[in-house]
């Protein structure tokens, strides 16, 4: 769910889910007397390996609609990357469970700096027992951190403090 409690796109356990940018236009956000007006542009997650095999561990998916997803999450990556272009700031959101450092994230990290272009990270499922805060803090101390369970709602008035503080 979006900001105003709309569906941007489907979510599974299947990887690649997301496979088109997405833009939802004039989304307003007010805390603490201050209200901001902002374009979401959801993307498909950045990453270094698709692989049509992933897609065959789904039983209802053929070799033919596998290989069929991995070229669309492919386009998808790539314009992504491009949308990167037209970003006066950006929310990284990244999995409080998984390991901060992967390849993946190093990479869309440097990204946004070699671009110069205003970066808050947040920590999803930080409401998880695996959830590390502290790890993913510690991975990127060059950027504000904030914590959220996007699932359950928690940290989103420090979160709209944060874009506030991102986007002055």
């Amino acid at each position: 769910m979006d900001w105003i409690g709309e569906e941007m796109g489907s979510v599974s356990n299947m990887p690649h889910e997301t496979r088109e940018v997405t833009l939802k236009e004039s989304v307003v956000i007010e805390s603490e007397g201050k209200k901001l007006t902002f374009n979401i542009v959801d993307t498909p997650g950045i990453t270094t390996k698709i692989d049509y095999e992933e897609f065959l561990k789904f039983k209802s998916m053929s070799k033919k609609k596998s290989k069929e997803r991995a070229k669309e999450a492919t386009k998808g990556v790539i314009d992504s990357i491009k949308w990167l272009d037209n970003m006066d700031a950006v929310v990284v959101v990244l999995d409080a469970t998984t390991n901060p450092y992967s390849q993946v994230n190093i990479t869309i990290i440097g990204n946004l700096a070699a671009r110069d272009i205003p970066v808050l990270i947040v920590a999803n499922k930080v409401d998880l027992k695996k959830a590390n805060f502290k790890k993913v803090t510690n991975a990127f101390p060059q950027y504000p951190v904030i914590g959220l369970s996007a699932k359950k709602g928690k940290g989103v008035e420090g979160f709209y403090k944060e874009i506030f503080k991102l986007v002055k």
